[in-house]
């Protein structure tokens, strides 16, 4: 029997306006303006225009990596233990936007200095926006389960924040280098000093639109405690959903790290095609946006691990097809790429579809919800999957005898087949395993949001009788 003033269907309120949707999405394609603008050339900014040494350049991003890898989960706990009039998650979007656009241009601005200040410089700038990523990327995430308790709208909202975010990976990937060079009058230095700041400015109006169309619900804020540290630890030993989630994401990462890597060296020496590679990075990227949607559709008639399983299915089938395939041309590779961007699409939907559901998993064993938390250890997951991938990358290609900028012998050839392919296939494989056991669809959270409700009621009820 239902409790009186409680929806038998929680997946029928708390639903989400287009305005809400469209901001929420909106905050996403700001943050991916830094993320694929740092991802893609501050290495080659350091080598290329200051003049770092490669070693050198390797170890501040991989420093700030690490460092980007402990803040994460700290702001998640600082985060999950703030009240504001705002709510608990959008202050930090809305003091910390402007911050991380001036550390987005500072990072890459040309300080005009040599050696040891230069270096001391460059790790500086860097931890510095790392820091303010996280100040703003880790609350940002958490929203997702502080919007709204409806498993469908938290499927809608990841739609809606991939597409925006496979937007920014578009203008950054296709606009970039020629942008700087223009901008700059052939000085690239001064062109990426320019375009860092443009992009500063529209992905910090993103951020800043987002916080003034988004809002919290109020009524899981209603009566809720602050979290105790151990209790935070409680809730995380307890969460077996998460931890599930979790391990694929790790995984997941790092095997489609190592294909993104190893992929600029398979176009460049076994096609002889590295002039396709920005039009195969944007037919991907094209391709993860308009699939999303789809799967978003898909997630409600067959569920959200279903939609995982499938995607895995496509990965695992583009890997095959790319290991086995005889024709080693771009009008055949640049095809089956898109195929497996397919599944890559039902992978991100996934994630961002399913970690908010943990949050009421946890509360349901533990009592304590800690949004936050989750979303801090998942964006650690990444961090530290996309570090160690890349290391691994570099490993690799010494086991299998590369050598930059000269002809290829055919094991080497061979090895870089297998790094795009088999490689991250396993991952894949891997990841199946774990996401067949994940049982917590949408009837069930369903289910444990209104027990949830139920427990929050009862004091109440209690109290009148």
């Amino acid at each position: 029997m239902s409790t009186p003033g409680l929806s038998p269907d929680i997946n029928t309120i708390t639903r989400l306006s287009l305005g809400g949707r469209l901001g929420f999405g909106i905050g996403d394609f700001g943050l991916n303006i830094f993320w694929n603008m740092t991802n893609i050339f501050v290495l080659f900014y350091y080598t290329d225009v200051l003049g770092l040494p490669n070693a050198v350049a390797g170890y501040i991003v991989m420093g700030a990596m690490i460092w980007d890898a402990v803040t994460d989960p700290l702001i998640g706990i600082l985060a999950s233990r703030s009240r504001t009039r705002f709510g608990r998650y959008r202050p930090f979007i809305l003091v910390g936007a402007i911050p991380l656009a001036i550390s987005f241009g500072l990072m890459f601005s040309n300080p005009g200095l040599e050696g040891m200040p230069l270096i001391v410089y460059a790790l500086s700038t860097h931890l510095l926006f790392r820091t303010f990523y996280t100040v703003v990327g880790v609350p940002y995430s958490s929203l997702t389960a502080r919007m709204t308790r409806s498993s469908d709208e938290r499927g809608a909202l990841a739609v809606y924040r991939i597409v925006f975010a496979a937007i920014a990976a578009l203008i950054v990937a296709a606009l970039t280098m020629d942008a700087a060079r223009g901008l700059g009058d052939g000085d690239l230095a001064a062109g990426f000093g320019i375009i860092a700041t443009m992009y500063g400015l529209l992905a910090a109006g993103a951020i800043l639109f987002c916080f003034f169309v988004t809002r919290e619900d109020p009524e899981l804020a209603d009566g809720e405690a602050l979290p105790r540290f151990r209790e935070i630890v409680r809730m995380l030993r307890h969460n077996s959903a998460f931890w599930i989630a979790f391990a694929v994401v790790l995984l997941g990462t790092s095997g489609a790290t190592i294909t993104s890597k190893a992929l600029l060296y398979y176009l460049k020496y076994n096609l002889d095609a590295e002039g396709l590679i920005g039009l195969t990075s944007a037919a991907i990227a094209l391709t993860v946006m308009l699939a999303v949607p789809v799967w978003g559709r898909m997630s409600r008639i067959i569920g959200k691990r279903n939609v995982w399983l499938c995607g895995m299915c496509f990965s695992i089938t583009a890997a095959l097809a790319l290991y086995f395939n005889p024709w080693e041309v771009p009008v055949i590779v640049i095809p089956v790429l898109m195929f497996g961007a397919i599944g890559s699409a039902a992978g991100y939907f996934s994630v961002w579809a399913t970690i908010p559901d943990t949050v009421e998993y946890g509360e349901w064993k533990t009592g304590v919800r800690a949004e936050s938390v989750l979303f801090g250890a998942v964006s650690f997951a990444q961090k530290l999957s996309l570090g160690i991938a890349v290391g691994v990358v570099g490993l690799l290609l010494d086991a299998i005898g590369y050598r930059a900028n000269l002809v290829q012998e055919a094991e080497t050839l061979a090895g870089l087949k297998a790094l795009i392919s088999i490689v991250p296939m396993c991952f894949a494989v891997v990841c199946v395993v774990l996401i067949a056991n994940y049982r917590l669809g949408r009837e069930r959270h369903a289910e444990i949001v209104e027990e949830i409700e139920r427990r929050r009621a009862s004091p109440a009820a209690d109290a009148g009788q």
